[in-house]
């Protein structure tokens, strides 16, 4: 089985995710909805005033948890490095979110303000994503998917 393959129809399925951010020790957690681009980047967007906001300010490193499906056992573990979107790349990466769920203009005019309590859209380059699929995998179901 293509685990690029199978982690793009959970990323394609999937809305919704967990991030968990750190800040002096703490850990944090929130859910926020997701897209991805092509080279597997997950992007939501959330306020800069938001504590996971000014948490990956601080310190990028995050983890996510991503579930298609508690009762059959089926979710992905991504470690990345979190950032702020560009403004170059704005309107990218707002066309893919409004793909998703809708366009909203005031969504990219909201963004576009810049200011620091403004909404931003934020990014993880994934380092490394797990799998733990007891429907695809049942004799072994943790799959580490090689990303480079």
């Amino acid at each position: 089985m293509d685990l690029r393959e199978l982690a793009l129809d959970y990323f394609n399925t999937c809305k919704l995710m967990q991030l968990a951010t750190i800040s002096d020790g703490s850990p944090w957690i929130c859910n926020v909805y997701f897209v991805i681009d092509d080279d597997m980047n997950i992007y939501w967007t959330s306020a800069k005033n938001r504590q996971h906001s000014k948490e990956i300010m601080s310190n990028p490193k995050v983890a996510v948890s991503i579930v298609k499906d508690a009762e059959r056992k089926q979710a992905l573990q991504i470690i990345g490095l979190a950032s702020i979107v560009s403004l170059q790349d704005l309107p990218r990466v707002n066309e893919l979110y409004g793909n998703k769920f809708g366009d909203k203009s005031e969504r990219l005019e909201e963004v576009m303000e810049n200011t620091p309590d403004s909404r931003a859209y934020w990014m993880i380059k994934p380092m490394s994503i797990s799998f733990w699929d007891e429907v695809n995998f049942p004799k072994e179901p943790k799959q580490q998917l090689a990303f480079t």
